[in-house]
């Protein structure tokens, strides 16, 4: 009988040093994408300051300004903004630089009032930089050093009334700040990670340790393992705010009628990692889903569109761009605050899913989306669109709580194969077309501004 316990004793052993050894690789996995997903919730948070200052500057101004102006309103209309969110939002500075070409970039207008970086010394360059200059707004991918100190920066591009890009918006977040934020998440989840470990360590010692009764006892230690699982896996969604169902929160244990024996702890721990595996993938997915709307975020149409360039190197793509802008956002927020701002996005959200699927509409600014289908047939892309203006027209016959009609300006361009050589030639297309049709609503409604 001796023997017997000792060979029970062992397989326990082997198979909780099993355990041990799956908790540290997922939970290192599960800090590397829990980090991952966090850090693009900052950089979407970023992004939003600088396209929310980009949108209220005057492009045509900004473009032919100098240090000559100054007093000129124009001039002094710029640097009133660019103070204004520099004291009351949480970054370090905020300028504006001019793209000299090449690949070479200047400082423009600086607001501080005490050693204001010298206007057309040179910029570092980025490559977020760059992709600004391109029209598409970015966020440094690693911190890098300025007379300042150590930052990371989001750059958004500020257009003219031709639909050129005329400067540059730049706001520096301190690298501090900046860890400030992911460190919570990073902590939380390896701290987690190594009190499993410890508790699995544990768990050997007692089961190496004792007979059959311990063995029932270990597994209610497993099942308190569980639950303790449980509650970490719904602190991470609730740290990064994903929204599972009571479907998938529900811990997929595997129960064999109080059976307390060596393969009902081993089918446990089997449904333990597929339930961590789950959670991984959740919050993976989460990383690309705006947070206000639903529906799929810049990250997200990042990917997209590096896999729509694969597509088109490989000559396998098929596919259109709608670009959409809203009209009249800036006034709501403005006047009424931007709880109906954020009121005007979801209405304009919720027209764009009651004729596309969620996985193709992407919010890459604050009110700016972008569509992408996965055909080139014209009339189809025609009948999406008419659907969609019938379905704001409906809506519109409502009186909103931000006091005015929801209206979007739309653009579309259709990928021409053998012509096209990147994705980005087919977006300019629908982008060009969507600021005439944005003009044209101004034009109809007496109002010039962008916004």
């Amino acid at each position: 009988m001796k023997r017997k316990v000792d060979m029970t004793s062992r397989y326990m052993a082997l198979l909780v040093a099993i355990l041990f050894i799956v908790i540290a690789i997922l939970g290192g996995l599960l800090t590397y994408q829990s980090s991952s997903a966090m850090r693009s919730q900052i950089n979407a948070r970023m992004l939003d300051i600088t396209n929310t200052a980009a949108a209220m500057l005057d492009g045509d101004v900004l473009r032919d300004v100098t240090p000559d102006d100054r007093g000129e309103p124009g001039y002094e209309e710029i640097i009133m903004i660019l103070r204004e969110f520099r004291q009351n939002i949480e970054l370090d500075y905020i300028y504006c630089i001019k793209d000299a070409g090449n690949k070479q970039f200047t400082y423009g207008l600086d607001p501080i009032f005490n050693d204001p970086e010298h206007f057309g010394s040179p910029a570092a360059y980025t490559e977020a930089l760059y992709t600004a200059s391109r029209g598409m707004p970015a966020v440094d991918v690693n911190s890098h050093f300025d007379k300042w100190g150590e930052v990371y920066t989001a750059y958004s591009p500020v257009f003219g009334s031709d639909g050129r890009v005329a400067g540059i918006v730049a706001v520096d977040f301190a690298k501090d700040w900046y860890d400030s934020k992911l460190a919570p998440m990073i902590w939380t989840t390896v701290i987690s990670a190594v009190s499993s470990l410890l508790l699995a360590l544990a768990i050997v010692m007692m089961l190496t340790s004792k007979n059959r009764q311990r063995i029932r006892m270990v597994n209610g230690q497993l099942n308190e393992f569980a639950d303790n699982f449980d509650k970490l896996m719904q602190e991470v969604r609730n740290m990064s705010g994903v929204n599972a169902s009571e479907e998938n929160t529900n811990r997929r244990a595997v129960e064999h009628d109080g059976d307390d024996t060596v393969d009902s702890i081993r089918m446990k721990i089997l449904s333990l990692q597929d339930e961590l595996y789950f959670q991984i993938a959740s919050v993976k997915e989460q990383a690309y889903i705006d947070g206000l709307t639903g529906v799929r975020n810049k990250a997200s149409y990042l990917n997209t569109e590096k896999r729509i360039n694969e597509m088109i190197q490989s000559d396998t793509a098929a596919f259109s761009v709608i670009v959409l802008d809203m009209n009249g956002l800036k006034s709501i927020n403005d006047k009424l605050g931007h709880e109906f701002g954020d009121m005007a996005i979801i209405d304009a959200t919720n027209a764009l899913s009651s004729v596309y699927d969620k996985s193709e509409i992407f919010r890459i600014g604050g009110d700016e989306f972008i569509v992408i289908l996965n055909t080139i047939s014209e009339p189809e892309v025609q009948n999406g669109i008419s659907r969609l203006e019938y379905r704001i027209a409906s809506d519109n016959i409502n009186e909103k709580p931000y006091k005015k009609p929801l209206s979007i300006s739309m653009g579309f361009a259709i990928y021409r194969q053998g012509e096209d050589k990147e994705y980005k030639e087919v977006f300019h297309r629908a982008d060009k077309r969507m600021y005439e049709d944005k003009a044209a609503y101004y034009l109809k409604h007496g109002d010039r501004r962008r916004r």
